[in-house]
């Protein structure tokens, strides 16, 4: 270690304090808080309203009773979300988030393609009865006469 003079004053040269082990420590308190659960980002405010809008669009396509489990995990993903949101965990929440949004569209896309099946199976009832009709023949005309006959 080098000393200073100070020619101003006279008095006796001082220690220059050691710069390198501050930095490095610094360095080291930075590394361990980043890899700490800790998470010094911003709250995921924009994924928690996404994944609840999704939860909710997904209420509409009647995933309650077309999809329930998805529907249910992807509510429990949300509900954790929030909890690691109130601890401050943000970058576990938003993960979180982020899971529930997937499984609340999962849930419509299966309610959504339930639906499009029963409909198509409703469909093709109502087309085999007509073919069925169809094949009988056709049905003799009524007229007022013949039914007084």
């Amino acid at each position: 270690m080098s000393t200073i003079s100070d020619p101003h004053n006279g008095r006796m040269p001082r220690r220059k304090k050691p710069f390198r082990a501050s930095v490095i420590a610094s360095w080291i308190i930075l590394l361990a808080l980043e890899n700490s659960g800790c998470s010094t980002g911003k709250p995921p405010t924009e994924s928690l309203s996404r994944a609840e809008l999704d939860l909710r669009a997904a209420s509409e396509a009647r995933a309650d009773e077309l999809a329930p489990m998805d529907l249910q995990s992807a509510r429990e993903k949300l509900e954790a979300s929030k909890k690691a949101m109130a601890a401050k965990n943000y970058d576990e929440a938003r993960r979180l988030a982020e899971i529930a949004q997937v499984e609340a569209e999962l849930a419509t896309a299966k309610a959504e393609a339930e639906i499009t099946r029963r409909a198509a199976e409703d469909l093709r009832r109502r087309i085999d009865s007509l073919r069925a009709e169809s094949e009988r023949g056709p049905i003799p005309p009524s007229s007022p006469a013949a039914a007084k006959e």
